[in-house]
């Protein structure tokens, strides 16, 4: 039978990188124009040394139990790590050592909705994602920690019997990291029997306690990787603190010259148990590589949010698609992984209040727009290239202090056949993305298909509707009745007005102004006669039509006998007309190529 396998993905600096993402917005427009997108930790756009604190609250909100003063760091960035600040410090100290130390606060809703993230992609490949070793508790927020079964900086993922797929166990890893590298984030992962034993190997894969062995692989580039054999007691150079252990625990054993595992399992078994609490015996089992513990199942919310709020407020809309970039680029990973698209985007900008109150004060100060895809996308560039086709016709009335992004509608993603004899250049989903394109621009109700119906009305013949709307099941039957018209010896109308041009009384050789022109009606002939069609509705019809051979003459100055229509006036050509039976009037409808 085979054994289980599970990935521990560690976000080491994923406080840090929480805040960089909301520092985007602080520089100044043509900065943020020239640099690329904030893909990867190195590209960060929070300058100078970092330091967080885990609030419980809003991210920029006071309300802590403790005075900020005597707060201790929970994270530090390595700028920090390098002027000698280290986490556990007073905020007090830190400042003191340190001028320059920028300290921020992350809330823990960030920190869950970040891994949540992170686990979404994770499912890509394998079968259960977790962020969380235990079901929800009450006093959640003290059980986080770097050993603790609440949410702090870990995914795990079930891999069993899925690594083959990829090429082994270190090609998933590989493939795992570069997926979460791209959200923005610092990644180190390993893969073990256990969650636990997992998460201690991938929180130290970066040290040098860990070197290659027999049961183990450990490899520093292109991020750091450690894969367990299966059954081997791997934790053993790994010192203390990889253990659940509190700090009064490691600081006794560490007086007694205990700083390894290794060591640790070295003493006799009935002398550990009295010192270790009531947590030793998960503590013996770990350290002899035993790791039975389940996953709590991660599952993804069906509407995908994203959102972020600007430290300073932005005035124009380019740095908004700057941070717009790096959210499709999300999504994209999200959806990709999911094996999904999108067929509506939701973009909300809350606006400066006051601002927006002095300048319209009966207007509410939120921008929001809604784009309807003609065709599911998942591409973070063709998402991307929708939205700003949208932002950038809109207008701020106030400056920006936030931007919410939210998918609401997701449909399964097309998959397309791999075709070898396909051109590279050419790309099946470029038509997608341009029709998302164009719907963002000029209006999801003029980009479609033009679908034949069945009707009396040539004006009702055709309409146009969603692309994703069409039925292709009924093209055969219409396909039928195209080829019925065609044979029959009558020229049909290739443009119709959108609302007929009345001409006066249609006689051979009469002559009718058509938007300020002559025209002569050199050959006239019968084609159809509609009578009382649609009679149940308040459109019902009585007409003959007939298309009509008119030449030009000279422009008319007592201007045109009815509403002028675009396009209607030219050379000469053959027109397509009817008369109104009831009233004896005759109109234009359109041209006949």
């Amino acid at each position: 039978m085979m054994g289980r396998r599970i990935v521990a993905v560690v976000l080491p600096q994923l406080g840090c990188e929480l805040v960089r993402q909301r520092a985007v917005p602080t520089l100044g427009a043509s900065d943020r124009l020239r640099r690329p997108s904030p893909q990867t930790p190195e590209e960060s756009h929070a300058d100078g040394p970092l330091a967080v604190l885990f609030s419980r609250g809003k991210p920029d909100g006071g309300g802590e139990a403790e005075d900020r003063a005597t707060a201790t760091l929970d994270l530090v960035d390595e700028a920090a790590f390098r002027y000698g600040i280290r986490p556990g410090q007073r905020v007090a100290e830190a400042q003191a050592t340190l001028a320059e130390l920028t300290i921020q606060n992350v809330s823990f809703v960030e920190v869950d909705a970040a891994l949540g993230r992170v686990a979404e992609v994770c499912l890509g490949l394998g079968t259960t994602a977790a962020i969380r070793l235990a079901p929800e508790h009450p006093d959640e927020d003290k059980r986080r920690g770097p050993a603790g079964d609440a949410p702090f900086d870990t995914v795990f993922l079930d891999v069993t019997g899925a690594a083959h797929l990829v090429g082994g166990e270190e090609a998933l890893l590989d493939e795992l990291c570069e997926r979460i590298h791209a959200l923005g984030h610092k990644v180190q992962a390993a893969i073990a029997d256990g969650p636990r034993i997992a998460r201690a190997l991938a929180r130290f894969a970066a040290s040098p306690v860990l070197a290659s062995g027999s049961a183990l692989v450990v490899r520093k580039a292109p991020h750091p990787t450690v894969v367990a054999k299966p059954g081997a007691r791997v934790l053993g150079p790994l010192p203390l603190t990889a253990l659940p252990l509190d700090g009064d625990t490691a600081a006794f054993f560490g007086r007694l010259g205990i700083f390894t595992v290794e060591a640790l399992t070295k003493l006799p078994r009935g002398e550990l148990t009295p010192r270790l609490g009531l947590r030793a015996a998960e503590v013996l089992d770990l350290a002899s590589g035993r790791d039975d513990l389940p996953l709590v199942p991660y599952a993804p919310p069906r509407t995908i949010v994203e959102e972020t709020s600007f430290d300073d407020p932005i005035g124009s809309v380019e740095p908004i698609l700057f941070v717009l970039r790096g959210m499709t680029s999300r999504f994209a990973a999200r959806l990709g992984a999911r094996g999904e698209a999108c067929l509506s985007l939701v973009i909300t900008i809350p606006l400066d209040r006051s601002i927006a109150n002095l300048r319209d004060p009966g207007k509410e100060p939120v921008l929001s727009l809604s784009i309807e895809l003609p065709s599911p996308l998942s591409d973070a560039n063709d998402l991307h290239r929708a939205l700003r086709a949208k932002l950038e016709r809109a207008e701020l009335f106030a400056p920006a202090v936030g931007v919410h992004l939210e998918v609401s509608q997701i449909v399964e993603a097309r998959r397309i056949q791999i075709d070898l004899s396909r051109d590279k250049a050419v790309r099946p989903d470029a038509l997608p993305a341009l029709l998302a394109e164009l719907s963002a621009e000029i209006g999801q109700d003029r980009v479609g298909l033009l679908e034949a119906t069945h009707a009396h009305k040539p004006e009702a013949r055709s309409k146009l509707v969603p692309v994703r709307d069409l039925d292709q099941k009924r093209a055969p039957a219409q396909a039928g009745d195209l080829e019925a018209a065609e044979d029959r010896d009558v020229p049909l109308p290739t443009r119709l007005f959108p609302t007929p041009v009345p001409i006066g009384r249609i006689t051979k050789g009469a002559v009718v102004a058509v938007d300020n022109r002559l025209y002569a009606i050199e050959s006239l002939r019968f084609v159809m006669r509609l009578d009382g069609v649609e009679w149940w509705t308040s459109s019902s019809a009585s007409r003959d039509y007939g298309v009509a051979w008119l030449v030009p003459g000279a422009t008319s100055g007592k201007g045109p006998a009815g509403p002028k229509a675009e396009g209607a006036s030219r050379a000469a050509g053959l027109a397509w007309v009817f008369v109104d039976r009831t009233t004896g009037e005759g109109y234009l409808q359109g041209w006949c190529e």
